[in-house]
């Protein structure tokens, strides 16, 4: 027989849902502390309107190479990393080209790769993953301040053996420190092919200088697959953690296949609370996967449809593919729905309550919310090169 304060526990969580939500709520988060369920048919409370504005890309000035991260500052201009050509392209918010920050090479405000772009107050942090190293520029005036070697300590740290940092997810916080995340391979799995490959990250907090300084706050599971001799987290199928930060710092994450769970950590990784939506699963067919815009137009992806039979994949598409933070700490959440050709994206306030919820072309990404403002990629409808839209967001 279980303790009574088991059963008072689980009634405090589930207070106020009816029977029916209840019975929704998966076993495995039922012993969750804090966590909020919200019911099954739950109504936005506003409505949301995008206009388009501006767009940002190749001109007669620059011609971006390879497009990446973006990042947008308290102006509104907008700062575009080529990671083929290892630069980072600025643009004025009405989409003239400014400048150029960085060049290929291996000084100062150089880069080997170019995996990141961040803006954290009055500086655009920059990642360097071959060289280990995160290049900080000042935007005002534009112009490169310093660079800083991530984790010369890990060496002190026993749980980071064998693994290595995925400096593409080093996020910066509003003091300027640095919550890193670490890939290890806890099993030493011997790849096989076509095999399924678990493996776990590990997160640590950086001090300002770049070291380690925290033991490991949590860490998540992620699924990898071996496909055709290639090491592939294929997160279309899979789908993969992800990791936001509110202005006050605190941690999202969500990294449920199969769930419409949230939880919240705070600025020193201690878990708070979480947040559970019921959300209809899409199962992953190959006509599902043809229609998600798998299709042999891309190489990697073509590749992976001419194979998918040979796959153990997911019965189900994940039901987050992407997650955002906006100014405001709202949370900008994409779903899957049973129309493959978009994202339902779900606009929830730092509590996780449902304000907004609109579709959204799958093909166009979505990176950057912020005052106000929706960046997104797009293909230019005359040349087909991609570039960065603007877009106005009225919430009502």
């Amino acid at each position: 027989m279980r303790p009574i304060i088991t059963y008072l526990f689980l009634a405090v969580i589930l207070a106020g849902c009816s029977s029916k939500e209840k019975n929704k709520v998966p076993r495995q988060f039922r012993s969750l502390k804090n966590l909020k369920v919200y019911p099954a048919d739950v109504k936005p409370v506003q409505q949301i309107q995008l206009t388009k504005e501006q767009a940002f890309g190749n001109s007669g000035k620059v011609m971006i190479g390879l497009l990446g991260d973006i990042a947008v500052d308290s102006l509104g201009r907008v700062f575009i990393a080529d990671i083929q050509k290892r630069v980072i392209d600025v643009f004025n918010p009405d989409g003239r080209f400014l400048t150029q920050l960085g060049r290929k090479g291996k000084g100062p405000g150089e880069f080997v790769t170019l995996t990141g772009v961040q803006i954290r107050n009055k500086y655009l942090y920059a990642y360097d993953g071959r060289q280990q190293e995160v290049k900080v520029f000042t935007l005002y005036p534009l112009a490169s301040d310093k660079t800083i070697i991530i984790a010369q300590n890990r060496g002190n740290y026993p749980a980071l053996n064998r693994a290595f940092p995925f400096i593409n997810n080093l996020y910066v916080r509003n003091n300027h420190t640095y919550l890193a995340e670490y890939f290890k391979d806890p099993n030493a799995q011997k790849y096989k092919k076509w095999q399924n490959l678990e493996y776990k990250r590990l997160f640590f907090l950086l001090d300002r200088a770049g070291d380690i300084s925290s033991n490991k706050l949590f860490d998540i599971d992620e699924t990898m697959t071996e496909v055709g001799g290639i090491i592939d987290n294929v997160k279309v199928f899979f789908g993969r953690p992800m990791i936001i930060l509110s202005s006050k710092n605190n941690i999202y994450v969500s990294n449920e296949h199969d769930y419409f769970l949230i939880k919240i950590y705070n600025h020193d990784g201690m878990y708070r609370r979480a947040f559970y939506y019921p959300h209809p699963k899409v199962p992953l067919t190959p006509k599902s996967v043809h229609n998600g815009g798998v299709t042999n137009t891309h190489f990697r992806h073509g590749f992976l449809l001419k194979y998918v039979d040979n796959m153990n994949l997911p019965q189900n598409w994940p039901i987050i593919n992407d997650m955002k933070i906006d100014n405001q700490d709202r949370l900008w959440v994409a779903t899957t729905v049973k129309n493959m050709k978009v994202y339902q994206w779900w606009v929830l306030n730092s509590q996780g309550k449902l304000l907004a919820r609109f579709e959204w072309p799958r093909s166009n990404e979505i990176e950057v919310v912020k005052d106000g403002k929706l960046y997104a990629v797009e293909k230019n409808p005359k040349t087909g090169v991609q570039q960065i839209v603007r877009y106005q967001i009225e919430m009502k």
